[in-house]
């Protein structure tokens, strides 16, 4: 009985020895440490987003009674629209073509932009579909055709420029009114409107 004793006292010994010596290790393999912080940006100082990668696009400025005024600009995002005078559009008659000219500005820093155009109607008016569909437009950039003689609807999504961080073009619209072939059906479109929106929209090209 007592050499049983005697035993067990040993083992309880080596097990608490043991159990020390585990906790030895652990405390000097844990005063082993180093680490490394990487800040993800882009490369001096700055970090993800921010910065010099904002993404804007304005088109020509206008004055009080919205005639383009070269050299100026506005943002123009707005649903409702900004107004642009073309000179005839109250007068145009069947066979004429009105149009007007309108720079495009892409004010991002560095990105460049992909700038579409759709022809849309201005929100809240109502354009009459008969003389709506006498309309065909000629969409050009820096004098060079994109779409000639196109019904409204053709003019959707319509790929116009890649303009680099900076860089501005001319988006020339010309507007004709069909000749209808006779007086009487030239006549039966008098007092009727379109009311016509060009929309600009651009994604950024890194």
């Amino acid at each position: 009985m007592t050499q049983n004793t005697q035993k067990t006292g040993r083992k309880r010994v080596l097990i608490a020895a043991g159990s020390l010596l585990g906790i030895g290790a652990l405390a000097v393999a844990a005063a082993f440490t180093d680490f490394a912080n990487l800040n993800l940006g882009n490369g001096t100082d700055g970090g993800i987003g921010g910065g010099d990668n904002t993404f804007n696009i304005q088109v020509v400025g206008t004055d009080e009674n919205g005639v383009p005024v070269p050299g100026t600009w506005q943002e123009a995002d707005v649903v409702e629209g900004v107004d642009i005078a073309l000179l005839g559009a109250d007068t145009i008659t069947p066979g004429d073509t009105i149009s007007v000219d309108i720079p495009v500005l892409n004010d991002s820093p560095k990105l460049a932009a992909d700038v579409n155009l759709t022809l849309g109607e201005v929100p809240g008016r109502v354009s009459d579909s008969d003389y709506a569909a006498q309309l065909r437009y000629t969409i050009t950039v820096d004098g060079t055709a994109v779409v000639s003689n196109a019904q409204q609807a053709a003019v959707s999504n319509l790929d116009l420029v890649e303009l680099a961080a900076g860089a501005d073009s001319t988006v020339g619209v010309a507007i004709t009114l069909l000749d209808q072939g006779s007086t009487e059906a030239n006549n039966a479109l008098q007092g009727k409107t379109a009311h016509v929106q060009a929309q600009f929209t651009a994604d950024s090209v890194s």
